[in-house]
């Protein structure tokens, strides 16, 4: 009988450690796009040319980039691009994908890449040994890409999944 009393409060108990994170929202003046982001990563200043910002988390074991720009021709001003330019460059990126979708203004790439690789544009590395999870989203209209990065490390999945679902569903051109 005391199992019954038990395990609601054990549900409302794990249901509590994931209402305590707050979300704010980063809106871009430039390109006007919007994301949510959980309040334990830190913006890190928008860039100087106002197209987007990083945000990273206090261990570093997280990274939020968001941005926009205008579309490149044949790399990415089509979803269907999008994915092909992420098919064609996993091997290269020590990329393992496990989820792809698109729609007619969005694609979406997700998967696990090796954490030794860093980052290729000289940004900073997450979770420097073992896995780390990626999760890309591009939002175009053809003209102007919308675009996030999010990557955190595998040993930290549990945390950050969960950040994942709010971020990518807030995200607007």
């Amino acid at each position: 009988m005391r199992l019954y009393f038990i395990l609601p409060l054990l549900a409302c108990l794990s249901f509590s450690a994931r209402a305590d994170t707050v979300y704010k929202t980063y809106v871009n003046q430039r390109y006007g796009f919007a994301i949510d982001y959980p309040d334990y990563l830190q913006p890190q200043g928008e860039a100087a040319n106002g197209d987007g910002q990083v945000f990273l988390s206090p261990k570093r074991d997280a990274e939020l980039r968001v941005y926009a720009r205008a579309c490149i021709e044949e790399w990415d001003t089509t979803p269907a691009e999008f994915l092909a330019k992420a098919e064609r460059n996993k091997a290269k990126d020590g990329r393992q994908i496990t989820y792809h979708a698109k729609g007619k203004h969005f694609a979406v790439v997700s998967g696990i890449k090796d954490g030794n690789n860093g980052d290729k544009n000289g940004g900073n590395k997450i979770g420097n040994n073992g896995q780390q999870i990626f999760y890309e989203k591009l939002i175009t209209d053809g003209k102007w890409c919308s675009l996030f990065q999010w990557t955190y490390a595998s040993s930290n999945r549990e945390k950050y999944d969960e950040a994942t679902k709010r971020i990518a569903a807030s995200f607007t051109p």
